[in-house]
This record gives C-alpha cells, sequence and structure tokens, in this order.
C-alpha cells in the first residue's frame, strides 16, 4: 500500500482552472519581488537622510514622510501580493488531484499548507495596508504634543512592520510544509516530471531556511553585536525565491498542467 489513490482524479476542467492559477501566481510573485526590489534600492522615493544632530521627533517624522513617498508602490505591491497568495491557496486543490492525494493524508496537509499559507498572507497583507496608511501619515498639530504625537506613530509603524514580517515567516513555513507534501506525493506516484518533484523539494527547504532566518536572526545579531544589516541577509534569499524560483515553479506546473490528458480522462466522442 503506497498511500496515495490509484488515478489523479485530473479533469481537463482542473487542468485549465490549474493552468490559470499557475500563470497568475507566477506573474503576481515576479512583479511583487520587482516592485520590491525597486523599493529597496530607493528607486521609488529618495534615500533616508537625517540632518547632523536632529531629535527623534524630527528622525522620526523624516521617516515618515519617506514612507508616505513609498506608499503608491508599496500599496500596488501588497495588492499584487494578495492575488499572489491567493493564487497559492487555489493551487492546493489542484496539486492534491494531480499527485493522486486524494483522500490521503499528504494530500489533506498539502491543501491545507497551500490554504493557510495563503490566508495568513492575504490577511497580512490587509493589516500591512492599513497599518502602513494611518502610521505613515506624516501630519501633526503644532501644539506641545507634537513630539509625542510622532512618537506614538513612529511606534505605531514598527509594530506594523512587525506584524507583517512575523506574517510573512507564517505563510512561508505553511506554504514549505505544503510543497513537502507535495514533493512527498511526487516521489510516491512518479505522476509529476522528476525535476520539478526536485524543484518542489529544494525551493520547500528554503522557504524553511528562509522563515527561520528573518525569525531567529535579527535578534540573534542583535544579542551578539553583528555588525550585520539583517534585512540583507534576509533580503538576499527571499528576493532569488520570490523572482526567480517561485515563478519558475509555477509556470513548469502550468506546462506540465497543459500535457495532453489521458484517454480515459477526456470525454467519449459522440
Amino acid at each position: 500500500m503506497s498511500g496515495v489513490s490509484d488515478a489523479p482524479e485530473l479533469t481537463p476542467a482542473w487542468r485549465t482552472w490549474g493552468r490559470l492559477v499557475a500563470a497568475i501566481a507566477a506573474v503576481s510573485f515576479a512583479l511583487t519581488a520587482f516592485l520590491t526590489l525597486l523599493d529597496s534600492l530607493s528607486l521609488t522615493a529618495p534615500a533616508l537622510s537625517f540632518p547632523a544632530g536632529a531629535e527623534l521627533p524630527d528622525r522620526i517624522l523624516i521617516i515618515l514622510q519617506n514612507q508616505a513617498d513609498r506608499f503608491p508602490v508599496i500599496f500596488v505591491s501588497s495588492l499584487l501580493a494578495i492575488v499572489a497568495y491567493s493564487a497559492l491557496a487555489a493551487l492546493g486543490p489542484v496539486l492534491r488531484r494531480a499527485l493522486g492525494g486524494v483522500g490521503v493524508p499528504r494530500g489533506t496537509v498539502l491543501v491545507a499548507g497551500f490554504a493557510i499559507a495563503g490566508a495568513i498572507g492575504v490577511i497580512g497583507e490587509l493589516l500591512y495596508i492599513g497599518g502602513l496608511a494611518i502610521a505613515s501619515d506624516a501630519t501633526y498639530c503644532e501644539c506641545a504634543f507634537r513630539d509625542a504625537q510622532l512618537i506614538a506613530r513612529g511606534g505605531v509603524l514598527d509594530v506594523v512592520t512587525s506584524m507583517q514580517s512575523w506574517m510573512t515567516w507564517g505563510l512561508v513555513s505553511f506554504f514549505g510544509i505544503g510543497l513537502f507534501a507535495a514533493a512527498s506525493l511526487c516521489a510516491a506516484t512518479h505522476l509529476a516530471p522528476r525535476g520539478w518533484s526536485l524543484l518542489s523539494r529544494a525551493l520547500a527547504a528554503l522557504l524553511v531556511l528562509v522563515a527561520v532566518l528573518g525569525a531567529g536572526f535579527p535578534p540573534l545579531a542583535h544579542s551578539m553585536g553583528w555588525d550585520v544589516d539583517p534585512n540583507l541577509v534576509v533580503g538576499a534569499p527571499s528576493l532569488v525565491i520570490l523572482l526567480i524560483l517561485l515563478p519558475w515553479w509555477a509556470l513548469w506546473l502550468r506546462a506540465w498542467l497543459g500535457h495532453a490528458a489521458p484517454p480515459e480522462a477526456e470525454p467519449a466522442a459522440s
């Protein structure tokens, strides 16, 4: 007993739906990563620059004004990310049928991993957009409470950014779990191309590694006093995954789903 179903149960309608969703996932992930790269290189707004001797409220005001300048690009990037995560969740049921995982535990883990990852991603982006729209507002009253307002708004910005980061590590972890389940089904059924199966396993391992680095490296570097930018350590591999590996994986899946269905899956000629 291999623990997998004997047939993939992938009808032509599911193939067509899977190809569409895979294409949407590939394009949206690539565009999201591209816009994130432009923003990280300060091509969407000038890089932060603080006057010498600027006090904390004035520094926070500069940060808020900079975030306000970046907000349009961040907003579009977040909307694209929502589309990407939604497409990711929709691919779970397609893969379960394509890999013969209907009615078996690994198929359930696959669908659950993709669905939870997509839900966390969508909710995280919506919270991030809503919080950033308020936190990046650089307006304040010219009164005795000016400094307190700016410091509080800077704290809100930190909270919003931290929440979005942790939700990202969560969705990456669940997506990795789903990919491991998909790769396991591939090994058991041999229904998918071997190269795509290996890419799925490698991508799953990289995603889990990025999640561990993203969650654990910043506090570790801070406690050890390392003069290393955590965003560079985590951002570089994340960019490679989002801009290259994930779109490649999704487009390969789309091509595989586009292969002619087996004769028994095709409707009989009238």
